[in-house]
């Protein structure tokens, strides 16, 4: 009976810990002499520190404690820029922070990485956000209340921090790479009245593309956006940041069906650029303003988070 209660358990972990087709990042990890020791009284952030912290949102959340990953340079911590930082499917958010030390330091801004963990998030509820019970299997009567979208996180952890630090920012920016920019994209389509200011998103598998006429999580259909919300949504400053070698077709755990590869094509690159393309098409049908801006392609570079983020900089906080 032991070994069976062993079996089970050991199951469940693995089922918890591996995402259904979703998006990997690569897992490339920065070098860092930081201590990682979790605070469970509560941040108290200071300036030149680099560290983690719990956060337990209220409402819906509330059974959940979500570890966040920060690094904090020298300077005035009341008005420092914030960015988050949205890991990908490895769910590693320690290195979505460190990615991001020495841009940090060199500019002047704050990195949280919030870490979505598997076992209390899964892909429906990070990738796809927990707008329905079930994003792939949508239904008027399986959407979620916008208090139970893991976007609504943001604006509450945004709001923790600034209370710590006394902070008087208004706004905060973004950066997603692969299942993070699904997350990222997705955040600024359903809560495009949120406090974040910038975006950008790099390297998703795939993608909620602003059209009708193809059900969610592909499309629009059976969700709540209607032309006013995407007005707002387009009025962001979105960037849709892509690698020019990340155009394999079978790269591991990237979906493939017959409804998203038709639409969106058969690899990231492909798939990013669909993306941009046919919200900019909607914004003219419509007509709506359109904000987005797709960037220069990176230069050989494939799916890499690093490299990515090394790019980003310049579009979160240009000099």
């Amino acid at each position: 009976m032991k070994v069976i209660k062993f079996f089970f358990v050991i199951c469940l972990f693995i089922c918890c810990s591996t995402d259904k087709n979703e998006d990997y990042s690569n897992n490339n990890t920065a070098n860092t002499s930081s201590v990682n020791q979790i605070d469970d009284t509560g941040p108290v952030l200071t300036s030149n520190s680099t560290g983690v912290f719990r956060f337990k949102a209220n409402g819906f959340f509330s059974n959940r404690v979500i570890n966040v990953y920060y690094h904090i340079p020298d300077g005035d911590i009341k008005t420092m820029p914030v960015l988050m930082s949205f890991h990908g499917a490895s769910r590693n958010a320690i290195d979505y922070r460190d990615y991001w030390i020495n841009d940090s330091n060199n500019s002047n801004f704050m990195v949280f990485a919030p870490e979505f963990e598997s076992a209390d998030f899964l892909s429906d509820e990070y990738n796809l956000g927990n707008v329905f019970d079930d994003g792939d299997n949508p239904s008027s009567g399986t959407y979620n209340p916008i208090e139970e979208w893991t976007f609504s996180i943001l604006d509450p952890l945004f709001e923790y921090i600034k209370a710590d630090i006394s902070g008087t920012q208004e706004n905060y920016n973004a950066w997603g790479h692969s299942a993070g920019c699904q997350f990222l994209h997705r955040f600024v389509l359903f809560m495009p009245n949120s406090k974040l200011d910038i975006a950008v998103c790099s390297n998703a598998g795939w993608y909620t593309v602003p059209e009708y006429g193809i059900n969610f999580p592909y499309g629009l259909d059976q969700s709540e956006i209607n032309i006013n919300t995407l007005n707002s949504a387009f009025s962001k400053k979105l960037y849709i940041h892509l690698a020019e070698n990340d155009n394999d077709p079978n790269a591991s755990s990237l979906r493939h069906n017959e409804i998203v590869d038709n639409q969106q094509g058969l690899h990231r690159l492909a798939r990013g650029r669909y993306f941009y393309l046919r919200a900019e098409e909607v914004a003219l049908e419509n007509p709506i303003s359109f904000n987005w801006i797709k960037t220069q392609e990176v230069p050989n570079v494939a799916h890499n988070a690093s490299q990515m983020a090394e790019d980003a900089v310049k579009y979160l906080f240009p000099e």
